[in-house]
């Protein structure tokens, strides 16, 4: 009986039933039919108040797997999500930097994501998971870069390209309750970036603050002075990057 339970308990339609009531809730999920693929984070870029962002990653097919056609594709958004741009690499280094500003983004200054793919025509075999947590850096007005590595799974496709997902973060009917571990009194300024990485509509607050993004949405949120800062939303992990500004330095970190 108790084998019998656990299998359902670990199936599809069990896992569904946990995390909507949020019972030993999975967090994050993908359609495992798929056995090949490569994961991405929702990497937060800026060009917005003179920031400029600094994206390294690394070439895992080729560091890890000895495979040599590897090369990469990454596909940018605005906060809208709506399609910016989308770029190949193909002669990659095991390790690489992309400059991310206004030039870049054909003149725009905003924020929003993008994703990392990785790719090979090569046969990989049938059971091939990989995702580059990367680092991301901020530099404000030419000053040094804080890094921050990947914050959130979000997408992934096939090493071909045919075939992927999104809305990887899973949500229960009740609300769940993310408290920040800092305070910001003593900064100048903090903010808060927010992506939706669910698969509908997600509504979210901040105290008596309400907020809404849809899917692939993102949102910075001013919220400079406060002492505690509690999350509350149907989504199961919905952690924040974190910008705090004191005098003439700001630090760049993940909840």
């Amino acid at each position: 009986m108790k084998s019998l339970i656990k299998k359902i308990a670990r199936s599809d339609v069990g896992i569904n039933v946990r995390n909507f009531i949020g019972f030993r809730p999975i967090w994050i999920r993908r359609n495992r039919e798929y056995r090949v693929v490569s994961v991405s984070d929702a990497f937060l870029w800026r060009t917005d108040n003179g920031f400029k962002t600094t994206f390294k990653y690394s070439d895992i097919l080729g560091l890890f797997y000895k495979i040599k056609d590897s090369y990469v594709e990454l596909v940018f958004y605005s906060k809208d999500n709506n399609l910016i741009k989308r770029i190949i690499i193909n002669r990659l280094d095991y390790s690489n930097e992309l400059l991310i500003d206004r030039d870049f983004l054909n003149g725009i200054e905003g924020y929003g994501v993008f994703y990392i793919f990785h790719r090979s025509d090569s046969d990989c075999g049938d059971d091939l998971v990989i995702s580059n947590r990367c680092y991301v850096g901020f530099s404000m007005e030419g000053s040094l870069s804080s890094f921050v590595h990947g914050n959130l799974y979000v997408r992934y496709q096939s090493l071909d390209g045919k075939y992927g997902g999104s809305g990887m973060i899973q949500s229960s009917f009740f609300k769940n309750l993310y408290r920040i571990q800092n305070s910001f009194v003593e900064f100048k300024k903090s903010e808060l970036f927010f992506v939706n990485p669910t698969s509908k509509k997600l509504n979210f607050s901040i105290g008596l603050n309400k907020y809404s993004l849809e899917k692939g949405c993102s949102i910075l949120i001013d919220v400079s002075g406060k002492e505690e800062i509690s999350i509350l939303s149907k989504c199961l992990f919905l952690r924040p990057v974190i910008f705090n500004y004191k005098d003439c330095f700001f630090d760049v970190y993940h909840g």
